[in-house]
């Protein structure tokens, strides 16, 4: 009988534990769910900050423009555009090449075509819009124009 005893003061505590650890994970879940949504929403803070510092430098440029500094206008928006595109390379963001490439669907979307018979087929004469990669990711395709001439020459 004390042995029967013993075992259900056992079982007892097992289960009492097993109780605490459930709700301890569940507890885990919560705050883990709660973290996550933050650093989600709040991934991008370093980035809008130096995106801030565009806007800043765009309003002076406006600013210049109301001036009447046309040169100085042009300078600082190819200042702006030089500060943009470093924060976005430094970010991972990286320009797909074009004219003169092969056509890739993947990295590439065709909206017009040209009939080039000096060039070989399937090469981009032009680019229309500039494509990126965040990474190895596309997040906009190239769109650009390509040769389709049929005079047989290849690379």
């Amino acid at each position: 009988m004390e042995e029967l005893d013993n075992v259900k003061e056992q079982n007892e505590e097992y289960l009492s534990r097993l109780q605490r650890l459930q709700a301890d994970f569940e507890n885990f879940k919560r705050r883990t769910k709660i973290q996550s949504k933050d650093v989600a929403k709040y991934a991008s803070i370093e980035l809008i900050r130096e995106l801030l510092d565009i806007s800043d430098n765009l309003e002076r440029a406006a600013q210049a423009l109301r001036a009447g500094g046309v040169q100085g206008v042009y300078e600082g928006i190819e200042l702006i555009n030089r500060q943009l595109c470093d924060i976005l390379s430094r970010n991972g963001v990286t320009r797909i090449e074009s004219v003169g490439e092969l056509f890739d669907p993947y990295v590439h979307e065709a909206i017009m075509s040209v009939s080039d018979t000096a060039l070989p087929d399937s090469v981009i004469t032009e680019e229309i819009l500039k494509g990126y990669k965040l990474y190895d990711k596309v997040i906009r395709p190239s769109k650009v124009k390509v040769n389709k001439g049929t005079n047989g020459v290849d690379q």
